[in-house]
């Protein structure tokens, strides 16, 4: 279907215009994928490293004479309305080119929440593949879009935008969604590991490095934990599934356990309920060792039949199965980030549909947590920082404690010394100037620093092992 109308736009000669924000690891595959594709272009890309900014359009096959450097919105806006491609060192000027999507890939929590917001605002479709700002204020953003006419939407190709596809196949067909989510690779030492180790952690070469222009702090937050922890906070606020307890088991397991593990405590597994989002780590309990059949990269969701004949059906199909039979995984053992991005940028703008939309009422937060015993005083560097990572817990839970985001923890020092595996309070940090995410929060019902004695009664939530 999508294929079917993009090759008409392409003989119609009205092709798909789409702007990408952020050319670094994600956003280029974007564009060397977009380069391929019948009835879309790239129009625009915006990128204050010029480095990335010329590969980028490498990656896309413009000459450099072709692109039009702008840095006034005027000049911008006819080069895009003459159908010649734009290099954008300020991002701020995207959302009002004429284009039909922005594609969302700097990585950097204030840029995005601020770009997001911006052209949602102006009547424009968003993928964001900044799952971070998603995680914190995408069911803000989501209400934006729909008052302004607008699509905001999670991109396909990574993990939440995949998931959350095969949640609503399991739904559509009458399944029951017992657990979904993604597989991980966490080596025991990797919770408290630093941006400067990274990516020897990946054992990737300096060569990779450089030429992908991969970004350490972001490596390394897929390798302490908190990317899945992010992703699947973004997964529970579009389907509504919910975390079991707080950080999730995330159990080391393979294929073949995710029918089992994955299921109530009372029929064998670990869960204390149904319908939630979890993680299955391709690394052994020794923390050293992999597991057979390890799904790292992966997808997964874990159904049950209504019906005793298709249950049956279940196994005889070749899913695996859980003993008694009542339960089988779906699973893909891949996502293809970037790479099948631009099909959410295209049923956007072709159909006005979402990959993946989080609900207007966040059931889930991603909350900052000490990774080492922190001094008073000591600065909060974020995400795939040094000293706090993030975990998944329910919303209810983090607003009624008064927890510091994950997003809201970078460049605020604590007032009081934290313990390592403490959630930190907003109490316990000075308060930062407020910038759009700050007021997007405080419109999603968190009342944030001005409300610091929220929750001081409460015992301090410290996340299990």
């Amino acid at each position: 279907m999508i294929g079917a109308a993009l090759r008409a736009r392409e003989a119609d000669g009205k092709r798909v215009k789409v702007a990408v924000v952020g050319a670094g690891r994600f956003g280029a595959s974007v564009i060397a994928q977009i380069a391929g594709m019948p009835g879309m272009e790239v129009a625009a890309i915006a990128d204050r490293n010029l480095v990335n900014l010329a590969a980028a359009w490498e990656a896309y096959g413009a000459a450099p004479d072709e692109v039009v450097p702008a840095d006034a919105i005027g000049p911008a806006v006819d080069a895009v309305t003459a159908g010649r491609p734009v290099g954008l060192e300020d991002a701020d000027l995207a959302p009002e080119l004429p284009v039909d999507v922005i594609v969302e890939a700097t990585g950097v929590t204030d840029v995005s929440a601020r770009i997001c917001r911006a052209a949602l605002e102006r009547g424009r479709h968003v993928v964001n593949v900044t799952v971070e700002v998603d995680a914190a204020v995408g069911a803000r953003l989501a209400r934006i879009a729909r008052r302004n006419g607008a699509v905001y939407t999670l991109a396909d190709g990574d993990q939440p935008g995949v998931v959350t596809r095969m949640v609503e196949w399991a739904h559509s067909l009458g399944f029951s969604v017992i657990a979904a989510g993604r597989g991980t690779r966490r080596y025991a030492a990797d919770r408290e590991g630093s941006p400067e180790e990274a990516f020897a952690r990946y054992d990737y070469s300096d060569e990779l490095v450089a030429r992908r222009r991969l970004n350490a702090r972001m490596y390394n937050s897929f390798r302490d934990g908190t990317k899945s922890q992010i992703e699947m906070c973004a997964l529970a606020n579009v389907t509504g599934l919910v975390p079991d307890r707080p950080g999730m088991y995330e159990p080391s397991a393979g294929i073949d356990d995710l029918a089992r593990l994955f299921r109530l405590r009372a029929d064998g597994g670990i869960l204390g309920r149904e319908g939630v989002v979890e993680l299955a780590n391709a690394v052994a309990d020794d923390g050293e060792t992999d597991v057979a059949g390890g799904i790292a990269n992966g997808v997964f969701v874990v159904v049950r039949a209504s019906h005793a004949l298709i249950a049956e059906d279940l196994g005889f199909y070749g899913l695996n199965v859980s003993e008694d039979g009542l339960t089988g995984v779906i699973y893909r053992p891949y996502h293809l980030c970037g790479v099948e991005t631009p099909l959410s940028a295209a049923e956007a703008a072709l159909f006005g549909h979402a990959t993946a939309c989080p609900r207007e009422e966040p059931v889930a937060d991603v909350i900052a947590v000490a990774k080492h015993d922190l001094a008073k005083g000591t600065q909060l560097d974020g995400g795939g920082g040094e000293t706090v990572s993030g975990y998944i817990v329910e919303w209810g839970e983090a607003r009624a404690r008064g927890i510091l985001p994950l997003a809201l923890a970078e460049g605020v020092k604590l007032v009081r010394a934290v313990r390592r595996g403490e959630a930190i309070r907003y109490a316990d940090v000075r308060q930062r100037k407020a910038g759009t995410i700050d007021e997007l929060r405080r419109e999603m019902g968190d009342g944030g620093w001005e409300d610091v004695g929220n929750g001081a009664m409460l015992p301090k939530l410290e996340i299990p092992e």
